[in-house]
């Protein structure tokens, strides 16, 4: 069988082999009910919600501010022409008109929002859909998209900024999308100047997992979110068949990006929370067509496995988003149960016709790179075996999975939007925002909430110092300046550190002294400790009886060092196993108590949980699941907070447990079915 994998530079190169194993031997994964038809659908009902609102020049017009914004008609027209080339020429007319309003809007400079950078790959692709439908209208559109000159038609170009920190994920779409228009014979000049901007100011930004750095480059912010848009444009640009200077780069990072969303994806089909625009749909809709692009290229290297199981992970993404779908064929732009108007977890910049567009667009293209033969898929990495994986650059995060459950934690300390602490547990089966589902701020950033106070709340240790004050590591460390919600802060800024331990079964123990930025220290051991059956492991060996499924758990260790309020270090330790996850905190210092924050699931918009409290556990009871953490220590109390706190997905509620007179706590969490 032929192989598609990562170089030997690939830094979770083995984690990657390991699973191939795992999932070859697994055989087949059970049929999830996703074909391109039922793709296609879910596509054309976000349309069809918007054929409504389209005005009579083309453009499409947000319903609750009344005008056309940002990208939302460039998107429409490229989802449409989808599904025009898919076969539904009733929306042959309205995705010519978007277009045609599209193209004016960047060569008259008129671009909604001042957003023309967006356009291109967009109106680009709905061209090369449409012109074979209408040669006459498509020899209108080619003679003005010949016009454009993209150093002074768009805006995040070194002509206009003379500012490489600027040089960030819209300059990278601009480009994909120039691409497809020089592909189209429709540009002047060669892909020459394209190469420049890549080399120079888009590869330096991928780090070795290939994973994309967005913000200025002395100090990346790194949301997820935009490391995933960003390969997804760019994979637009090879699958078109760039083949500049930096093609063959460009290629091996986008390899390697698409394998490390291959292993971090949740079982429910979620790429990690982190910083900006987390959790909006648009996320997950880039992710599947990247999946697909590379579960097209594997199935082409003659690797069933691999493609199997990026077409499962391409699918899972389109569950993710069909997940939030609202009845009039629209979406719940953000994952939480608000009504758009109330604009909950959105950002400033968020937009809900705009979003929910360019969803569409991005599951569109996903649906184009569809692999035409049948599929065996694989299990994902997230449902079969267990792996502990730490991001690489400035993603300052922890993934760790045992089949059918993923738990996310980050470990930055002076990031006020992305606190430290364990932030996410998804478990198959269960509703995605009841682990919960991301971490509260200790600033809004540029996050916008309906309801609850801002302030911040992970699952991490807490502690009460002489003076009678509690503290959190949530809370972080001090800076030294000021919160720059575009730039980021320095993650070396403030003075803490981190240690990181990972045990693994039968591995050699490998040590690397560092801070908490860039490296780590491993410590390799025997995890002795079995498994119990969950729902999801025994549906897996039903339909794989003969798959040799790794059910130990995994383990694995974070000290954290100051300034902090009291204490010298915190130790935290993490065993993960099927059925659950044990956390213990070790404080290093003089204090009054010691303690642990537990964020409750408590209202998506629309249903509240309902959470109770005995002496030893506090329990969230939401939509038909629950979540439960219990603390092992003699003498703890817990204390439940009724304040309110903002959460993307709505609102959280705090417990803290406490144990007076000790250095140490440990608690458990289990979730399961109620």
């Amino acid at each position: 069988m032929s192989s598609y994998t990562a170089t030997s530079t690939y830094p979770w190169q083995k984690e990657l082999e390991q699973y191939r194993t795992l999932a070859a031997e697994a055989g087949p994964a059970p049929a999830d009910g996703w074909n391109r038809e039922r793709k296609l659908a879910l596509v054309q009902q976000i349309v069809n919600a918007y054929t409504k609102v389209q005005d009579m020049n083309g453009a499409i017009i947000d319903p609750y501010s009344g005008t056309e914004r940002y990208y939302s008609t460039p998107a429409y027209a490229m989802a449409a022409a989808v599904l025009v080339d898919a076969g539904h020429m009733e929306l042959l007319d309205s995705a010519s008109a978007a277009l045609s309003q599209s193209i004016d809007a960047v060569v008259n400079g008129s671009a909604p929002d001042n957003h023309p950078d967006f356009f291109p790959v967009l109106m680009m692709r709905a061209y090369m859909l449409l012109a074979p439908h209408q040669p006459e209208q498509a020899a209108i559109w080619a003679e003005a998209l010949q016009t454009i000159h993209p150093e002074s038609d768009y805006v995040f170009t070194m002509s206009k900024m003379n500012n490489a920190n600027r040089m960030i994920n819209w300059n990278a779409i601009m480009i994909s999308g120039e691409y497809l228009r020089w592909s189209e014979q429709l540009a002047s000049e060669d892909t020459a100047w394209m190469d420049r901007y890549l080399e120079a100011y888009h590869l330096p930004r991928f780090t070795g997992l290939g994973l994309y750095q967005d913000g200025p480059l002395d100090r990346p912010n790194c949301p997820f979110s935009y490391d995933i848009a960003t390969r997804y444009h760019l994979e637009v640009m090879l699958d078109a068949g760039y083949e500049g200077k930096v093609a063959d780069a460009l290629r091996e990072k986008m390899r390697h990006g698409a394998f490390s969303s291959l292993l971090m994806l949740s079982p429910l089909g979620e790429i990690p929370p982190r910083g900006r625009s987390s959790q909006h749909q648009w996320n997950e809709a880039a992710a599947a067509y990247v999946c697909s692009v590379h579960a097209k290229l594997a199935l082409q290297a003659g690797d069933s496995v691999i493609a199997g199981a990026f077409a499962r992970a391409a699918n899972r993404c389109f569950e993710a988003v069909e997940r939030w779908l609202m009845p009039d064929g629209r979406l719940k732009i953000v994952r939480n149960e608000y009504v758009p108007e109330k604009r909950h977890g959105y950002e400033i910049y968020t937009n809900h016709t705009c979003y929910n567009l360019w969803t569409a667009a991005a599951l569109a293209h996903a649906c184009l790179c569809d692999p035409e033969e049948d599929m065996t898929p694989s299990y994902l990495p997230s449902e079969i075996g267990n792996r502990v994986l730490r991001a690489d650059g400035w993603f300052e995060t922890i993934l760790s999975s045992v089949p059918g459950q993923q738990i996310v934690l980050h470990t930055a300390l002076n990031d006020p939007y992305t606190i430290p602490g364990l932030v996410r547990i998804q478990q198959a089966g269960l509703p995605g925002l009841i682990g919960p589902s991301a971490a509260s701020h200790m600033q809004a950033g540029f996050t916008e909430f309906a309801e609850g106070v801002v302030r911040p709340l992970s699952y991490c240790p807490a502690w009460k110092t002489n003076d009678g004050v509690w503290h959190s590591l949530a809370e972080g460390i001090p800076s030294g300046s000021d919160y720059d919600r575009d730039a980021g802060i320095h993650p070396a800024s403030g003075g803490g550190s981190i240690v990181y331990k990972l045990e693994l079964h039968g591995a050699e123990r490998v040590e690397m002294q560092a801070d908490h930025t860039l490296h780590e220290t491993v410590t390799v051991a025997d995890v002795n400790s079995s498994a119990g059956e969950n729902i999801f492991e025994q549906a897996m060996r039903e339909n794989a009886e003969h798959a040799r499924i790794n059910t130990a758990g995994n383990a694995f260790e974070i000290t954290w060092t100051g300034p902090l309020p009291g204490i010298q270090s915190i130790s935290t330790r993490y065993v993960q196993r099927a059925d659950e996850l044990t956390v213990t905190y070790e404080f290093e210092g003089e204090i009054e108590a010691v303690g642990a924050l537990i964020p409750l699931m408590f209202c998506d918009g629309e249903e509240q949980a309902v959470i109770t409290q005995t002496e030893k556990s506090v329990r969230t009871v939401y939509r038909g699941a629950y979540v439960e953490s219990t603390v092992q220590d003699a003498g703890a109390v817990i204390q439940l907070d009724q304040q309110e706190v903002a959460s993307r997905n709505g609102l959280l509620k705090q417990a803290r447990m406490e144990v007076y007179g000790a250095q140490q706590l440990t608690f458990t969490v289990r979730l399961g079915q109620n």
